[in-house]
């Protein structure tokens, strides 16, 4: 049975945004397991905080920004429970970006509850 009401699919889309607490990027694909994250650079590269938006209609949004390291080619991004360690909930590619030197990288995430 499908989800009839936006009221149920945003109960579940902030669940989601609850537990996905972190996100990450990663320089090799994720699929059921994260990728490999990125290491060093000045700043160093580290997994971001989420806020997630309030949902609308079973969708949440967030956008943050990583600082990469040089000589780094970003493939893919995901979630993750903690800061460090924690879980790995979900993720999947993006579009390939190589980072030459020192830089940001700006990683808008959605979900949507149908």
């Amino acid at each position: 049975m499908a989800i009839q009401t936006n009221a149920m699919k945003n109960v579940l889309a902030t669940a989601y945004g609850s537990e996905a607490a972190f996100a990450a990027l990663y320089t090799t694909t994720p699929s059921t397991t994260a990728g490999t994250e990125p290491s060093g650079g000045s700043p160093a590269y580290a997994r971001k905080a989420i806020t997630w938006s309030s949902a609308t209609n079973g969708v949440i949004t967030a956008t943050v920004t990583f600082d990469v390291p040089a000589d780094t080619t970003i493939v893919g991004a995901g979630v993750h429970t903690l800061a460090t360690g924690g879980s790995y909930l979900d993720g999947g590619t993006v579009s390939s970006q190589n980072f030459a030197s020192q830089g940001t990288y700006t990683l808008t995430l959605t979900y949507t509850q149908s």
